[in-house]
């Protein structure tokens, strides 16, 4: 069973972020630290993660897999938009909070879960998740936030997660290696993405008080309709899948992750670009990423249990 280590690696990343916040609270960090650690994670690290884990001999399997999980990971997504437009007619759901129900922290948490669950060759299949994710979030999430936003396909092809892609692909089609010490150096910022996704995590729940995370009572449906609503159909979606296409089950599984996640770290930053009420996007980020602590584990169980 693939939910007893999904649950060890959990709680693991998870004695990193509470104890990064020990560390904001005593003084020793402060909150405002977790901005320089972002943008080193958005913008060196998972890129370096993405691009290495296309460092593997391109199989008709791999193929297969690769179409596989982005097919299923535009399938969550549909799922995910039609439920945050119902949101927004039956429960004036604001921009933050579809963001919210919509898009999952699937870089930062999910890759090294799916590295250390199923192995660094595994990584492949989170990709095809990222470059959906990425092309709908810095296009459709964008203009969530702003209607009058125009689609700017430059910026979101000039996205370094999109370009690691693109570079990783090349290597993969046409047999490219890199010089053993630069293939080393990009394993090595790689292996950093889920301690330094809890770090700042860690640093962001260091600096809110308890009071202050809970002061907009409605964080409680948007934990509901993102880890119990979304992440469910996203799990039926799943079995139905694994079911009926002729994949190995874990390829199925490793989108299903990324639809079960905690919501974006990303909504925080464009939140506060569009004044859009930063600080309830970013408690919303920490507690889907804390209940995500129970919550992934009886999901990826109750999809074994399903698929027997």
């Amino acid at each position: 069973m693939i939910a007893i280590p999904l649950a060890k690696k959990i709680i693991e990343l998870f004695l990193i972020l509470f104890a990064t916040a020990a560390l904001v609270k005593t003084g020793i960090l402060k909150s405002e630290n977790s901005r320089v650690l972002s943008k080193l994670s958005l913008y060196f690290v998972t890129p370096c993660v993405i691009f290495n884990s296309f460092q593997e001999e391109l199989t008709p399997e791999i193929q297969k897999g690769l179409l596989t999980a982005a097919a299923l990971a535009i399938g969550f997504q549909a799922i995910f938009f039609l439920l945050a437009a119902l949101l927004r007619r039956f429960w004036k759901a604001t921009e933050v909070e579809r963001a919210s129900v919509i898009f999952t922290n699937v870089g930062n948490l999910i890759i090294p879960l799916v590295a250390f669950a199923k192995g660094q060759a595994w990584v492949i299949y989170t990709s095809a998740y990222i470059l959906v994710f990425n092309l709908l979030f810095w296009t459709v999430g964008v203009r969530i936030f702003d209607n009058g936003t125009p689609f700017n396909l430059r910026k979101a092809l000039l996205n370094p997660n999109i370009l690691a892609i693109a570079a990783g692909l090349v290597t993969l089609f046409t047999r490219l290696r890199l010089p053993e010490p630069l293939a080393l150096a990009f394993s090595d910022v790689a292996a950093m993405i889920g301690p330094m996704s809890m770090m700042i995590t860690g640093m962001v729940v260091g600096g809110m008080t308890f009071r202050g995370m809970f002061a907009n009572h409605r964080v409680f449906g948007v934990i509901f309709f993102r880890m119990i609503l979304a992440s469910g159909l996203a799990v039926c979606a799943a079995a139905l899948a694994a079911r009926l296409l002729p994949v190995e089950q874990s390829i199925v599984m490793i989108p299903m992750l990324g639809a079960i996640a905690p919501s974006a770290s990303n909504i925080n930053q464009v939140a506060i670009l569009y004044n859009k009420d930063a600080q309830y996007a970013s408690a919303i980020n920490v507690l889907t990423t804390l209940s995500c602590l129970a919550t992934i584990p009886l999901w990826v169980m109750l999809f074994e249990a399903i698929i027997g």
